[in-house]
């Protein structure tokens, strides 16, 4: 166990989406008080109001950090022990608008175009080169550091760090509320839980106070455990936390048969078909299925399945930019941070992670993206699982869950499998890899618009792909 507190970097701390809520978590958690924060960004002017915003987050909360900024990473790294990895390479709303437009111009229309879907290989491409660097600077000045990750697609990145680096890291998702949302909504008289009329767990940021308000309440009453991959895992158990009572049976019988059609009906279906929930919410469940896609019958309108709204997340990233300037000119008090739900903020559970590690304060955790040591008996071997697990000073340790029913594992194989040749063919910049990939992706199903929407791709985003030049 450490006596001496913690050093954290913060890479892409400039982030007002992110940046705000992490800050807030890690300033004012008791575990954290005396710690070194180090805070990286490359746009200059957003890290200097971040550092000032730590700043008086730090005095006003008596934290005893001590805090540092700096727009190149490597004056930062020596000796940290823990590195977060908040990062996007490009515009975000920009560049993902144009991963889904330039699949549409062949013919493909993506549901969502995150992290499934043509247009995550260009989401992958990006970012791959950036997360690889950081990582090799960390074997150079910190080699005994972990990298938490937070950046999509998360299992590709993860991935590619345990492969291809030397680094300990762990992929870390706040999805599983939104599965926990879903099971509270449907049983919501149960406890009393207020749902407003018409209510979905979309991802868009505008549904973030509506979604918010119950998921707040569904984490008082409700344990779920679940595991699979990110973005697609599956509920193994669902019990009410008070009285232990196993609620799946009344969830699957209110759900399939009692419950507005309407609610997530993509999750209602294969919840349905394979007997097991799925925990993401439509918006990301659809993004590694073939199902969602298809021009003739139009999938995306039986399900309803929304877009991410980028002018949304525009109009978010604007409106906490402007709270940051707000408190740091003092026309508004820091204690509007303390509570991030106000401001549509999730608690990522950083800082009782760090301490978990650093302090060997044992610490459970839901969802850990990790590779599979037998956590889940029939997917592949070290390949990035989610599953709940143990946080120690030992690291992240998986739980052992059963198998995943036959079907669902060969789904969520498919996409790992996936996974595996996009990072090789983003690693090394490999166009035939690369359209051997897109050609494997369940979205795509022909050769010619497989390669038509490669080659636009990759002009598009000449200027972030160095490696395919």
């Amino acid at each position: 166990m450490n006596s001496k507190p913690p050093k954290i970097v913060v890479i892409g701390a400039g982030s007002a989406v992110f940046g705000l809520g992490a800050l807030s978590t890690i300033i004012q958690h008791p575990a954290m008080r005396g710690a070194q924060l180090a805070l990286c960004d490359i746009n200059a002017e957003g890290l200097a109001i971040i550092h000032q915003l730590a700043d008086i987050m730090n005095r006003a909360w008596d934290a005893e950090l001590s805090i540092s900024s700096a727009t190149e990473r490597r004056e930062l790294l020596p000796e940290a022990d823990f590195v977060l990895v908040s990062i996007q390479v490009g515009p975000r709303e920009d560049v993902w608008e144009q991963d889904w437009r330039i699949p549409l111009r062949h013919g493909v229309r993506q549901p969502y175009a995150e992290n499934g879907g043509p247009g995550s290989f260009a989401h992958t491409a990006r970012n791959l080169p950036l997360i690889m660097a950081i990582a090799r600077d960390m074997e150079a000045l910190c080699p005994d550091a972990w990298l938490l990750n937070l950046v999509n697609p998360l299992i590709r990145l993860t991935t590619a760090l345990h492969r291809h680096s030397r680094v300990k890291a762990v992929g870390l998702c706040h999805q599983l509320l939104w599965g926990y949302t879903m099971a509270a909504t449907v049983l919501a008289d149960r406890w009393g839980i207020a749902v407003p009329a018409g209510f979905h767990v979309h991802t868009d940021a505008d549904n973030m106070p509506a979604f918010l308000a119950v998921a707040r309440e569904a984490v008082k009453h409700l344990d779920i455990k679940a595991a699979g991959i990110n973005h697609f895992s599956w509920v193994y158990d669902i019990r009410d936390k008070h009285t232990g009572d196993d609620l799946y049976p009344e969830l699957r019988d209110r759900w399939l048969n009692h419950y507005r059609r309407d609610f997530e009906p993509l999750s209602r279906e294969i919840f349905q078909i394979y007997g097991m929930m799925p925990t993401a919410g439509d918006s990301h469940l659809c993004e590694y299925l073939s199902w969602v896609s298809d021009a003739a019958t139009r999938p995306w309108r039986k399900y309803d399945l929304k877009l991410q709204s980028w002018e949304g997340n525009r109009r978010r990233r604007a409106s906490r930019w402007q709270l940051a300037r707000d408190i740091v000119a003092g026309r508004v008090a820091v204690a509007e941070l303390r509570d991030l739900s106000r401001h549509g903020m999730l608690d990522e559970g950083i800082p009782e992670m760090v301490a978990a590690v650093h302090y060997d304060r044992p610490h459970a955790h839901e969802q850990l993206n990790i590779p599979n040591r037998g956590y889940i008996p029939n997917l592949p071997e070290d390949a990035i699982v989610e599953a709940p697990g143990a946080i120690s000073a030992a690291g992240f340790v998986g739980e052992r869950m059963p198998a995943l029913p036959a079907p669902i594992a060969e789904l969520c194989r498919r996409e790992l499998a996936l996974s595996e040749l996009y990072v090789d063919a983003a690693l090394t910049g490999d166009r035939e890899l690369a359209l051997q990939a897109l050609l494997l992706d369940p979205m795509v199903t022909d050769i010619d618009s497989g390669r038509a929407i490669l080659d636009d791709l990759l002009h598009e985003f000449a200027e972030y792909l160095p490696q395919f030049r």
